[in-house]
């Protein structure tokens, strides 16, 4: 990605605290789920190698927001993807697909990719996820039926939160 890649970046407010997004001209390149401070998003977002300005994003704001007023949003958002590996988009493309309120298993993922012994690799991109929410990662659980992990702030505890959410819509 060439430095001439011109980035907007948007801090806001929901139910649960503040987000933060990153977009490119191709679509989301950075989500932030809630659970920072301003300073803490800020510094988050600036670790992309770009230049980088303020920018408002109203219809993914107001669909983050009605999600964490407890809504059923579609996010249905361009995203960018290209500062990722070809097998974190991978990833990614599979748990996209997952629905609202359902969850699958690390190893559903590998499977559907063609690598079905690769769940410690799917859980590891899993785990830099730059589009916690949109890629719904918080749905993907091990095959004990345990949470797994969650490297977003308030970890297993928000994911958890999170699905618990979806299941009352």
């Amino acid at each position: 990605m060439g430095n001439n890649v011109i980035l907007k970046y948007s801090i806001f407010n929901t139910f649960f605290g503040l987000c933060g997004i990153l977009c490119s001209e191709k679509g989301i390149v950075k989500f932030i789920l809630p659970g920072m401070t301003k300073y803490g998003l800020i510094s988050a977002i600036n670790c992309q190698k770009s230049a980088i300005s303020k920018g408002r994003f109203i219809d993914i704001e107001d669909s983050v927001k009605r999600y964490f007023d407890g809504k059923r949003v579609n996010f249905d958002f361009p995203l960018d993807l290209s500062y990722s590996t070809p097998f974190q988009q991978r990833v990614y493309k599979i748990t996209k697909t997952i629905p609202y309120g359902e969850v699958k298993t690390y190893k559903w993922i590998a499977t559907r990719i063609g690598l079905p012994y690769a769940s410690r690799a799917v859980g590891n991109a899993l785990s830099k996820n730059p589009i916690p929410l949109l890629i719904p990662c918080h749905r993907i659980i091990r095959k004990d039926g345990e949470m797994g992990g969650f490297t977003a702030s308030g970890g297993i505890g928000f994911k958890r939160k999170m699905l618990n959410m979806e299941r009352r819509l």
